[in-house]
């Protein structure tokens, strides 16, 4: 990732907000290979291993084999491709040509296009409520450690999601004679127009989630929630009213129909992640305080969506960050446990 914000820093395209996301990405990747260790230590140092003695030992073994399974399959997927194009020169011509690629794109690009990607950043949303639910239904067998292995297990699918996307990028920006055709149609379907000289929002947005995994389920559930569903539903909301003209500010393509989904999707999600998580009986905040947070994590999401109507940062990651943090705030003022 680096190797390509260096090599395409004079880009004309690329303006300064296209140049700072890029760096945040960078960074937000990074923070993952610092913190990753020390998840792994905190989840599992109290319990007994499942394989073997203990929990960390399980995590470090899954890990390496999820992760690196994961890393080695793409490898050998890309190198694939590479290969073809080495046998049949014309495909840098045709599939493996990204400047071909690009032409296709924007040719085929529309609003549908611009809903499925949002659609594709409601996944996260599945895997986080799935896999406790799943853990919790064998909790009589787990024991107290239940939620360790799930929280490990979102932590790895999400890192395998992420991955998946980062090599793409890199691999798509860098040497597209390595991109598998059935890779390219997944990106096809996966980023916008904005994104064809840049990375993915994809990758970013699931390591946006990372550091609020060290905290309370239902705070890193809650941030998935409003980071995954609000921001799709305010998106898919708005691109559906643009023909309204209804645009707030008048220069940007953001709609008040858009912000008003978004707030009152948002207002549900933190109550839906409050009450799901006291369902798996691992919180127990009052009906008070839930639609307090609410009220407030509702108005901190407008301002988020209205401030990057005008500044072009991502909110992919700016979601999850500030929203991340607006709640950890909110519920030390409320004296409410965060760990």
């Amino acid at each position: 990732m680096c190797i390509y914000i260096y090599k395409s820093r004079n880009k004309k395209e690329k303006t300064i907000y296209t140049k700072i996301n890029e760096i945040l990405y960078c960074i937000l990747t990074l923070a993952f290979g610092i913190y990753y260790p020390l998840l792994i230590i905190i989840l599992g140092k109290d319990y007994n291993g499942l394989i073997y003695g203990t929990a960390v030992d399980d995590f470090i073994l899954l890990g390496n084999v999820f992760i690196g399974g994961e890393v080695a399959l793409i490898f050998l997927w890309a190198l694939s491709a590479k290969i073809r194009t080495k046998k049949n020169p014309k495909l840098l011509e045709t599939k493996n040509n990204y400047n071909q690629f690009i032409s296709n794109f924007l040719e085929n690009y529309s609003i549908k296009n611009k809903i499925k990607r949002k659609l594709y950043h409601t996944l996260p949303f599945t895997i986080v409520a799935l896999i406790p639910l799943i853990f919790f239904v064998f909790k009589n067998n787990l024991g107290e450690r239940w939620m360790s292995y799930s929280i490990f297990f979102i932590a790895i699918v999400g890192v395998d999601f992420a991955f998946t996307f980062i090599i793409g990028d890199v691999v798509r920006l860098l040497d597209f004679s390595y991109m598998p055709p059935k890779a390219a149609d997944l990106f096809k379907a996966a980023m916008t127009s904005d994104e064809l000289n840049t990375f993915t929002s994809t990758s970013v947005m699931v390591f946006g989630f990372g550091p609020f995994i060290f905290f309370n389920f239902t705070i890193f559930f809650i941030v998935v929630l409003i980071s995954a569903i609000a921001d799709a539903f305010a998106s898919i909301t708005g691109l559906m009213a643009s023909k309204m003209g209804h645009n707030f500010p008048k220069d940007t393509s953001k709609t008040i129909e858009g912000y008003i989904g978004g707030i009152i999707v948002c207002f549900f999600c933190t109550i839906f992640g409050s009450y799901y998580s006291i369902l798996l009986g691992i919180s127990n905040w009052d009906i008070y305080s839930i639609l307090l947070i609410a009220i407030v994590l509702a108005i901190v999401f407008f301002l988020i969506d209205l401030i990057t109507s005008k500044i072009e940062l991502q909110d992919n990651y700016l979601n999850s960050l500030i929203i991340g943090s607006s709640l950890l705030i909110l519920l030390i003022l409320l004296k409410i446990q965060i760990f």
